[in-house]
Order: structure tokens, then C-alpha cells, then sequence
């Protein structure tokens, strides 16, 4: 066994033909008691590498990441069958629960495997690792929707693959894509200003949503004086505005750094090609000199590392995981926590658990070359 680093991943784009949520069902029916090699495997390979590219962001070298990465899936795992975990939405889940995690490691021993930007600093870790104050809009609106369209706009919108990709995973005909994708994003939209209504702090800042929400979805340059007036000196009204304005355009940034805070934009530079980012968006002249709209809050993060290596490392790190749990002799039965079968997408990030996720990682190679 390859005692370093993730499974074979057979990269982005290779659609298979049993669904995310079929597979957490198997795990579930387990109940953390007998073998489950083939969900195990199956998502490790489909998710592996993707989970190791970003552990990669948020530690010192291949090794770490390794450990991190091993750490994520073993506790979904886990949790998956105590009947917890996520069901259709593996991709995002297994990114947050790797933010968790680093997070933990911050407050022990490992911390010096963290990446020098996460253990400096104001607000330690957990703040920079959780998304910044002026996503939260978006990334509770993510919570809020279920698990295929959280997958839908995942991969769609993020990881840029293929429609068969999601289909796939969704266990959906391709053709159904584009119109439950067109949804999603509505629903993401009207999500964000559910929140943003039930979280006003006055009266004032729920009768002006109805119009803020039509005329930024107007595009509209010149805005209510009302309106301005309100914004000019309500921050929470400013801050859902700089989050919908240019929400199509802008959706695949707004979800990354909704869902990981940390790395974003180093994470999503590492997925699919995409079209030109669109400039930032432009206040309505009315309020260009009046207020700073549209200026967000910096979400850190590292320099990408080079692709070659970054590919063959993630294909080296999920092949020894999946040798890892493949011959690993099942756990005996924890004391299950009951947890509803069906999930409300609103109580919180996907992936928070409360296994220690902390199993010993295998020890990643150097950047060696993977071998079949």
C-alpha cells in the first residue's frame, strides 16, 4: 500500500452511473458497523481530488494535505452512516468540513502544518477560514436550498464541469440541467432576501427590499431617492445590495467564497475554464460618491500551486486513501446520535459534525508521480 497521500481520481468530467445520494443510502444502511467499499471508493473517487486540491490551500505541503483530506472524508463518512452527512451535495460539504478541521488543528498541535497565513493575524483561524462578513447573505441562502440544487450550482457554477457531470451525481437525464439549474440560481436569489428580510435590524430595511431587490434586478443606474436615503445609512441594506447586484455574473465568486471563505478565489482558479470574471459591480451613479457600495472585504488566501504537481499529488494522495479505507477493518458502532434522515438545509453548514475527524492520515509522498 502507498502509505502517503488520496485515491485514484479519474479526474473531473467522468460521469458515473449511481447517484451521490444512492451511495450515502449504502452508507447509512451500514450504520457504521460492516464493509462499504463501494460508496467509499465511488466517492473518493468522484470528490477526492477536488478535496485534496483545496486541503493543499490551507496547509504546508502535500503531506498535511493528506492528512486533512483523510480526516474530511472519515468523518462524513461517519456521520453519513449515523445517519448524518450529507445525501446529494457531497462536493460542498467535504470543503467545509475540511475548513472544520483546519480550524481544529489551529487550536492544537498541528497548527504549524497550517499554511502561515492561517495561524497569523487578527481572529486566529476560524476567522479566516469561515466566509467573510459580506457573504454570509449567500452562504446561509446556500444552506437554506436542498441538496440537489446546492450540488447543481456547485458544479455548475464552481467546479465549471460538464452538465452530464451533475447529472450524474444527481442520477437526472442531462437535459434536465439547464432548467434545474435556472432554478437554483432563483431560488439562491429569493433565499438571500428571505434572509435578508428576517434579519433586518428595522422596520424601514424590510419595506425598501420589495424595491432594492427590483431595481438592482433592473440593473437600474438611478435608484428611489427613498431609497438612497435609507442606504445611506443602513449597512445591512448596503451590504445584501453589493451581494445581488450582478448575482448572475458574479454567482461563481459569490458561492465560493459564500461556502469557504478561505482560499476562494485560490480554489476556484484551480476548476474548470471559465468566461472573464465581470468587473465588480457599479453603484448607481446616485450614490457613486455617497457611500462605498461595492468594496468587500479582502477573503484570503495562498498562491495556487502549480498545476502538474497539484494534479499528481491529489491522484497520489486519493489512491493511497482509498487503499487506507479499503483494508481498514470496520470500526465497532459508536452510540448513534439520532439525527433526522431528511436534513433541514437551514440549521448550518453541511459537513459539521461531531466526530473528532481525527484519524491518523497515510504519509503523503513528495509530489511523486502516481503510479496505477
Amino acid at each position: 500500500m502507498n502509505d502517503g497521500a488520496v485515491p485514484h481520481s479519474p479526474g473531473p468530467g467522468v460521469p458515473r452511473e449511481v447517484p451521490d445520494a444512492e451511495l450515502a443510502a449504502e452508507l447509512k444502511k451500514s450504520g457504521g458497523e460492516g464493509p462499504v467499499h463501494r460508496p467509499v471508493e465511488e466517492l473518493l473517487a468522484r470528490h477526492g481530488e477536488a478535496v485534496y486540491t483545496y486541503a493543499r490551500l490551507c496547509v504546508t505541503g502535500a503531506h498535511p494535505a493528506g492528512m486533512l483530506t483523510t480526516a474530511a472524508f472519515t468523518r462524513l463518512f461517519e456521520n453519513t452512516g449515523r445517519q448524518g452527512g450529507p445525501s446529494a451535495a457531497w462536493r460542498p460539504a467535504l470543503l467545509v468540513t475540511v475548513g472544520r478541521i483546519a480550524e481544529e488543528w489551529a487550536a492544537d498541535h498541528r497548527r504549524d502544518m497550517l499554511h502561515p497565513d492561517l495561524r497569523s493575524g487578527t481572529g486566529g483561524a476560524a476567522a479566516r477560514l469561515r466566509p467573510p462578513g459580506n457573504r454570509r447573505l449567500v452562504s446561509a441562502a446556500f444552506q437554506r436550498l436542498a441538496e440537489p440544487a446546492r450540488c447543481l450550482l456547485w458544479h455548475m457554477e464552481v467546479e465549471r464541469e460538464e452538465a452530464e457531470v451533475p447529472a450524474a451525481l444527481l442520477g437526472i437525464d442531462t437535459g434536465d440541467v439547464p432548467v434545474r439549474l435556472a432554478r437554483a440560481r432563483a431560488r439562491l436569489r429569493d433565499a438571500c432576501l428571505e434572509i435578508h428580510r428576517e434579519t433586518a435590524p428595522r422596520d424601514d430595511c424590510r419595506r425598501f427590499a420589495r424595491l432594492l431587490d427590483v431595481a438592482l434586478r433592473r440593473g437600474d443606474r438611478v435608484l428611489d431617492p427613498d431609497l438612497l436615503f435609507h442606504m445611506d445609512g443602513c449597512a445591512h441594506c448596503r451590504g445584501a445590495a453589493e451581494q445581488l447586484d450582478g448575482f448572475d455574473q458574479r454567482l461563481p465568486v459569490l458561492l465560493t467564497e459564500g461556502v469557504l471563505g478561505w482560499a476562494a478565489r485560490a480554489y476556484l482558479d484551480t476548476r474548470g475554464p471559465r468566461e472573464p470574471e465581470p468587473a465588480p459591480p457599479r453603484v448607481p451613479s446616485a450614490i457613486d460618491t455617497r457611500m462605498d457600495f461595492t468594496a468587500p472585504e479582502a477573503v484570503p488566501g495562498p498562491t495556487v500551486p502549480r498545476p502538474r504537481t497539484r494534479a499528481r499529488t491529489a491522484a497520489a494522495t486519493v489512491r493511497a486513501l482509498a487503499d487506507r479505507l479499503r483494508t481498514t477493518a470496520p470500526r465497532p458502532r459508536r452510540p448513534a446520535r439520532h439525527t433526522p434522515a431528511e436534513r433541514d438545509p437551514a440549521e448550518g453548514p453541511p459537513g459539521e459534525g461531531t466526530a473528532n475527524g481525527d484519524t491518523p492520515a497515510p504519509r503523503a509522498p513528495a509530489d511523486a508521480p502516481p503510479g496505477r
